[in-house]
């Protein structure tokens, strides 16, 4: 089987680029997504890491951040969905959360997504965009998986940049769930996307283990941005932490 690679430089080969990824009419919007979602919990917490990045969204035209663990467990999920609902409604951004932990799309499955293809499939062909993005009604976000549970084992470095800069052009917020870093993380290419932020689970992650989890993530040529401190434990009681 060819790479996905090789078909992009047939479809260029052959006239134009691919065909863009098209996402439905805003009634199919309604037809499809029938969850509708508004921002978690997390929401709140999650508001000055949308403003560290505003900057940077309000100076390129779509932004790829990858949002990733140090070891499995440490909420790097929940933190990507609950980030990029903040993006896609208060944050007022078009914005495309994608799954890309093949072997445990969650993040997809919350969505409702059909976790059997993606965009991956999408670019080899024969898929409508529609079928691959799901959105969510009532948001400007979309959510889709990187690779389907019945598609190719992996993407190649090519074609996964020409992926990056396709999204790019439709939206303005692209944020990739991605695997913790110690399982094949550097396969989603960190030097090519705009930013990279480390999920750590407070009170469990040890130092070290973040420290080399940082430390990898520089090696593969990922920017770290910053790290989201998960599940921290607040041991003042309410009232009082307010008046501090």
């Amino acid at each position: 089987m060819s790479s996905v690679y090789e078909a992009l430089q047939r479809a260029r080969q052959g006239g134009g680029g691919p065909a863009p990824l098209r996402q439905p009419a805003a009634r199919d919007n309604i037809e499809r997504s029938p969850v509708s979602l508004a921002p978690g919990p997390l929401a709140t917490p999650l508001a000055p890491l949308f403003a560290a990045i505003r900057p940077l969204l309000d100076s390129k035209e779509g932004v790829v951040l990858h949002i990733v663990a140090a070891t499995a467990g440490e909420g790097a999920s929940t933190i990507a969905r609950e980030f990029a609902m903040l993006a896609g409604t208060s944050g007022h951004r078009r914005t495309l959360l994608i799954d890309a932990d093949r072997l445990n799309p969650q993040t997809a499955r919350a969505f409702d997504c059909d976790t059997g293809q993606g965009l991956v499939e999408f670019l080899w062909g024969g898929l409508d965009g529609a079928d691959v993005v799901q959105p969510v009604a009532g948001t400007l976000l979309s959510v889709t998986c990187l690779i389907g549970e019945r598609g190719p084992a992996s993407v190649d470095a090519d074609s996964l940049r020409e992926l990056y800069a396709r999204l790019r052009e439709q939206f303005e917020l692209i944020v990739v769930d991605c695997p913790p870093v110690g399982e094949g993380y550097s396969a989603l290419l960190p030097e090519a996307v705009d930013g990279v932020i480390l999920v750590v689970q407070a009170e469990k992650t040890r130092p070290a283990v973040i420290a080399r989890a940082k430390d990898l993530v520089q090696q593969a040529g990922g920017q770290v941005l910053g790290a989201v401190l998960n599940r921290r434990t607040n041991y003042i009681p309410e009232f009082l932490y307010k008046l501090l």
